[in-house]
């Protein structure tokens, strides 16, 4: 994103109002740049106009510049508590988000699913039937690219995920890539999900071939194996499930066990419209077992944060920051 001098002061004068509204120091230093140059006054109207469109009323209501001198701020060297810093922390974060709006022009729910056969929005999920019989149905902010000739069968999964079920034919294995990942199959039913450079692959019924990129082992699975690749580091990890919570989210609900917080963040990012961020690292990297309703992501979210120590926080309806409770 490219960067604007000016429109990072008026994200910063963004930030000071909602973290302290009623400080007339603050008030005043903003009228007073607000006034030196029209510029100011430009930048200021895109990101009131941008924070509106999150949701969210205009810092101050849009309040008129006031005329008179600016009080002079004093320093009186006290730390802020840590309420105070946390909450600036999520206001740092929704500024974030408004900078990726104006600037850079980035708008909720998009998603890489340029030169795609078919793909979904937010909360749609769309089965799709192949050349040669098999089905595939897309979950939420997905899409697929599929070739079928000269005895091949091949489906890309560009983002998202899908669950597919593959018809039997043994003279042609079906292959599913995701990202560096190529799962391989001659009939089965089974899901795959690739967000950003991870991918899982969950077995329902039969058996499947997952050759990693790296020079990975290729890795066999059953019925109830789960297998998820990290592109960055190469990890590999397995683990178990019940065959019949594959594929969970075509019935609305999401199943996790031990999974981290921003896994299961991204699986609702696909049924909610707008961002969903996490404000801590840490607090992404806990871990959590549940069985959450996709219909209201929301309600997951909370659910999801009070064992592991967060909550979550709603800016209007295109932007929900998940922070460390305190």
């Amino acid at each position: 994103m490219a960067e604007d001098p000016v429109l990072e002061a008026a994200f910063d004068w963004l930030l000071r109002l909602q973290d302290t509204p009623d400080d007339p120091a603050v008030r005043a230093g903003w009228a007073a740049w607000r006034r030196a140059d029209p510029a100011h006054e430009a930048a200021w109207a895109r990101v009131c106009a941008t924070w509106r469109d999150l949701g969210e009323a205009a810092p101050l209501g849009g309040a008129p510049v006031q005329a008179g001198p600016a009080p002079v701020a004093r320093d009186t060297g006290a730390v802020p508590p840590r309420r105070a810093l946390r909450r600036r922390g999520m206001m740092a974060a929704a500024a974030a988000v408004v900078a990726m709006v104006v600037v850079a022009g980035v708008r909720p729910g998009g998603f890489a699913g340029f030169g795609a056969d078919a793909a979904t929005g937010v909360a749609e999920t769309r089965q799709v039937v192949l050349a040669d019989g098999s089905r595939v149905e897309l979950d939420g902010r997905s899409a697929i690219r599929s070739r079928f000739d000269d005895g091949r069968r091949e489906v890309t999964l560009i983002d998202g995920g899908a669950f597919f079920d593959v018809m039997p034919d043994p003279a042609r294995p079906f292959i599913v890539r995701a990202g560096d990942v190529a799962v391989t199959v001659t009939g089965t039913t089974f899901d795959v999900a690739a967000d950003g450079g991870r991918v899982v692959v969950e077995v329902a019924s039969g058996t499947v071939r997952v050759a990693p990129a790296r020079g990975r082992r290729v890795e066999q699975l059953a019925a109830g194996d789960r297998l998820a690749v990290d592109a960055a580091s190469g990890a590999v990890t397995r683990g178990r499930l019940a065959p019949e919570d594959v594929g969970a989210w075509r019935d609305g609900r999401l199943f996790v066990s031990d999974a981290t917080v921003a896994e299961v963040v991204a699986e609702l990012r696909r049924h909610q419209p707008g961002w969903i961020l996490i404000t801590d690292a840490t607090l992404g990297a806990r871990r959590v077992t549940g069985l959450y309703d996709l219909r209201d992501p929301q309600r997951a979210l909370k659910a999801m944060m009070r064992p592991v120590g967060g909550e979550v926080r709603a800016f209007g309806p295109l932007l929900t920051l998940v922070t460390v409770a305190g």
